[in-house]
């Protein structure tokens, strides 16, 4: 294996044990469980900035790759162009 696949692949793991983790611990707090007004609040404001964040990392990944393809590919196209 690649070391940089190696990586990715050790990141994406420890991401997806990270993200349960965080995502069960609400379940063994009393205060979660009976949440109502302002406890809802929290919570809503929790979820939309975990989602902002795994959004952001997201198309943060897929703009580093799409880059990388755009700049071969004009690479190619210049070549092109000068014959």
């Amino acid at each position: 294996m690649e070391p940089l696949l190696g990586v990715k692949v050790g990141c994406l793991f420890s991401l997806l044990v990270l993200t349960l983790v965080c995502g069960l611990f609400p379940i063994c707090f009393k205060w979660f469980q009976t949440a109502t007004g302002r406890h809802r609040r929290v919570l809503s404001l929790l979820s939309c900035t975990s989602a902002g964040i795994f959004l952001g990392v997201g198309f943060m990944h897929m703009t580093a790759e799409a880059l990388e393809g755009i700049e071969s590919e004009i690479q190619k196209l210049v070549i092109q162009h000068k014959q």
